[in-house]
């Protein structure tokens, strides 16, 4: 069998798991306004259970509607009403033989005032980070109601049918508060020692096993807050409240990791490497006797079996690997990893649901959080032939979903290899990940017979050759290029070109523009020993860039102390200065430099799909990815599965 340990039976408390894998709670926002349930959310969690999963532990789920409400369309179990929408999304995954567990949260401090009209709660007046609310520090009358509210919600997860719950005290929610000796600053039964700080959940245990008898209860935790401000759990504290924990009765622990000054130690950008916090997960499977889940950026099944081996956990937790590829576990039983469409680790699934409050998406599966809309692919393209031009990413998925609908897909690349921009955007550091996305598409336009021609521009000849019936371009961009004095130097380059190794800048340089492409571009410069300076019209440096994201790139780069220009326009280059212009005061600046790198973005191709509108006027042509809107891979892939999905319909 593949996967021996991935694939061997498990057990937590009276369940038995058919494998290993579980899937780790994300927030989706996909409930409705009243915290109910949706049909979205429940193919959504229903794909992955389809996909081979021993149990699903769904997002965090409100047990207080009066005091807790996070965000809008927070998934909550708070009320009787709420019960029977439950057992629909129940269900759906038990159909598939798929158990699954309700994460019942409460964000105490956390919460939104705006939401819920009130002062948040929380063990001692602490807000949870700098600016946010103060909130009322609890009354021994609040800490019974709230753990009544807990004690309450499990009773519906059983009545809706779910085998077990997860008491949610990680990520500095509530139970999180009360652990902690920065949050939690009482001097009564429920602050001070590791017992006494771990009081609130373990009344909330007791209570639960009074009323409900033998129902399984998991725990998750964070293992080490890894968050170095006084009072936040260590790994040793936190082994401690587990022990505390175990002994209490309940039946695995859930082991993740960070704070909410501290994200990415959970949620992790693309720099961080597989398997680089197991040693914390390691230490709690060591000192405690029931089941340990972790996490580990778990990207693929070979790293999964890998830390079953090691004795790091007992079962592996899969996050955004399960927004990648929901069909993970089964394509890893059935010999298809190189199928595998992994998670590149660009916080694209966070960016939506934290910073933008939409519902989750993902960058590399366009069907995320969307197969409601996208349910079914028809057989129904009759050997029918169809041309694309272009394989970068957007060419790529829309080839692959033609192909899967029955067409005859005939896949033009101008260049020697597939992948287009995914070509120069793996070149950065840390960016390996595209280049393996690159290849898991590869391999799955071969295993389906697209006809991929390269070193073949697509011309209308070729295309006529063929005989298609639908055309869909997927040319690409071209860097945005300013009409500027001194801009067709001889020292003066784009990014693209510096990133590929195409050309090398010498002596200082200049780069103008500090999207994604400029801040690595530019720390690539700064590794190779160039003196950087960094020209940004907008008041800050990486514009638009998810924090997280934003934050990691800039903590490697400016560690080679590049000079700053924000708020500052480049107005001229000579050859061996550019003027620039002060956007606050108007004045205008120049500096020296040796080399120009422009950085600014780019734009359609349109040529390509002009010519093909003339040449062909009587078939269906569509535009997608970078020749429709310059945009990000996930845009890109978007538009070639819509389109794959849609053509001809």
């Amino acid at each position: 069998m593949n996967y021996p340990k991935l694939f061997s039976e498990g057990r937590i408390g009276p369940l038995v798991l058919k494998n290993r894998g579980i899937m780790m709670p994300m927030a989706t926002d996909l409930a409705d306004k009243d915290g109910l349930v949706t049909k979205r959310q429940i193919r959504y969690y229903q794909e992955r259970a389809k996909g081979g999963l021993a149990m699903i532990i769904n997002e965090y789920t409100g047990v207080d509607d009066v005091d807790s409400i996070p965000s809008i369309h927070n998934l909550r179990i708070a009320r009787d009403y709420h019960t029977t929408a439950m057992e629909e999304l129940v269900d759906a995954v038990h159909m598939y033989d798929c158990k699954i567990v309700a994460q019942l949260h409460h964000g105490g401090a956390t919460s939104n005032p705006q939401f819920t009209g009130r002062q948040n709660l929380a063990p001692s007046a602490v807000p949870i980070a700098d600016g946010r609310p103060l909130p009322k520090e609890m009354t021994l009358e609040d800490i019974k109601r709230v753990q009544e509210k807990f004690i309450d919600a499990v009773g519906r997860c059983k009545k809706a049918g779910y085998d077990a719950v997860e008491l949610h005290g990680a990520h500095g929610y509530l139970i999180a508060q009360f652990f902690s000796k920065y949050y939690n600053r009482r001097q009564d039964q429920y602050g001070g020692s590791a017992t006494n700080r771990a009081r609130f959940l373990t009344e909330i245990i007791a209570g639960i096993r009074e009323r409900y008898g033998n129902y399984p209860i998991l725990v998750r935790m964070c293992g080490d807050e890894m968050t170095p401000v006084e009072g936040f759990l260590t790994l040793v504290e936190g082994i401690e409240i587990a022990r505390i924990l175990e002994k209490a009765g309940i039946d695995a622990i859930n082991i993740s990791n960070g704070s909410v000054r501290n994200g990415d130690a959970n949620c992790e950008p693309f720099s961080y490497k597989s398997g680089w916090k197991k040693h914390v997960a390691k230490a709690y499977k060591e000192a405690l006797n029931i089941p340990v889940i972790a996490t580990n950026t778990i990207k693929d099944p070979e790293f999964a079996e890998q830390l079953l081996e090691e004795g790091v956990c007992d079962f592996v937790g899969l996050g955004r690997s399960q927004l990648a590829d929901p069909y993970f576990m089964l394509k890893a039983a059935s010999g298809q990893s190189e199928e595998i469409r992994k998670c590149i680790g660009c916080l694209y699934c966070r960016e939506r649901v934290l910073r933008d409050a939409m519902p989750i998406r993902c960058t590399v599966n366009a069907r995320a959080a969307r197969e409601v809309e996208f349910d079914q692919l028809e057989k129904d393209g009759n050997g029918q032939t169809v041309a694309v031009i272009g394989g970068g990413p957007a060419g790529m998925e829309a080839a692959r979903v033609l192909a899967l609908r029955g067409f005859k897909v005939h896949l033009f690349e101008k260049e020697q290899q597939l992948g287009g921009t995914l070509n120069i955007a793996d070149k950065p550091a840390f960016k390996e990940k595209l280049t393996q996305l690159t290849r898991t598409m590869t391999a799955q336009l071969k295993k389906l017979g697209v006809i991929v021609k390269l070193n073949q521009p697509a011309d209308t000849e070729n295309i006529r050759g063929i005989n298609p019936v639908a055309i869909v371009v997927a040319c690409g961009a071209e860097p945005v290029v300013p009409r500027l004095l001194g801009v067709d130097g001889n020292n003066v380059y784009l990014a693209e070109e510096v990133v590929a190794g195409q050309v090398q800048p010498v002596g200082k340089v200049a780069v103008v523009g500090t999207g994604l492409t400029g801040l690595e571009t530019a720390e690539m410069l700064c590794s190779t020993g160039h003196e950087v300076a960094l020209v940004e019209m907008a008041p800050e440096i990486g514009p638009g860039i998810f924090p997280a994201i934003r934050n990691d790139e800039l903590g490697r780069l400016l560690s080679h102390k590049p000079t700053v220009y924000a708020g500052h326009k480049l107005l001229s280059i000579d050859v061996r200065s550019i003027t620039m212009e002060n956007m606050s005061s108007g004045e205008e600046v120049q500096i020296e430099v040796d080399s120009v790198v422009l950085a600014l973005g780019v734009r359609p191709r349109k040529q390509i799909y002009d010519d093909m509108k003339q040449a062909f006027p009587d078939i269906t042509i569509r535009s997608v990815g970078d020749a429709r809107r310059g945009g990000r891979i996930g845009d890109a892939i978007r538009d070639g599965f819509e389109a794959g999905y849609t053509l001809g319909r």
